[in-house]
């Protein structure tokens, strides 16, 4: 076999040894958010983030209508108030307007931290969960049926059930 012989079958190894490794990579799919949303613990989890999210809000909608009340009882007596006092009024709504939003800010952010608190345990149990069947399967990766960007797989791949057993109901 001459040097082009050589070089040609050098090639056609280069070629195809991504194909022949792919052949071996062993995946797996889960549907997380299906098992952790339908699982008793995931459903406590939404039961404490609906509530928070109600504690939360409660009040700053109680400011959003006192201020529209405001506003609407302003404009009522803007014709008949001299420049002044419509300024004064106009930057004390102002204030109101800020301070609303400012509130709303907070709020968000203790929910953001809220359900980072609960979440964070069921993320950790889904992350047990997902790698123990990974090793028992031996898996050489999962991915999320519902993040991935997957649109079609063969149910072969659906690994799902044997992760909600691992993760309890």
């Amino acid at each position: 076999m001459g040097k082009l012989g050589v070089s040609l079958m050098l090639m056609g190894l280069l070629i195809l040894t991504p194909v022949l490794a792919a052949a071996e990579l062993r995946i797996g799919v889960v549907d997380n958010l299906d098992i952790m949303s339908n699982s008793s613990e995931g459903k406590r989890v939404l039961e404490n983030l609906r509530k928070k999210g109600e504690e939360l809000g409660r009040p700053i909608q109680q400011r959003q209508q006192d201020f529209a009340k405001m506003m609407a009882e302003a404009e009522k007596q803007a014709a008949v108030m001299k420049e002044d006092a419509r300024k004064r009024k106009e930057e004390e709504l102002s204030k109101k307007f800020e301070e609303i939003k400012r509130q709303e800010s907070e709020a968000q952010k203790q929910f953001a931290q809220y359900e980072e608190q609960q979440r964070g345990p069921l993320i950790q149990k889904m992350i047990q969960a997902v790698d123990a069947v990974a090793k028992e399967n031996k898996l050489d990766l999962v991915l999320s049926k519902t993040t991935s960007g997957l649109l079609f797989m063969d149910p072969k791949f659906d690994y799902t059930e044997k992760v909600r057993s691992k993760f309890g109901r």
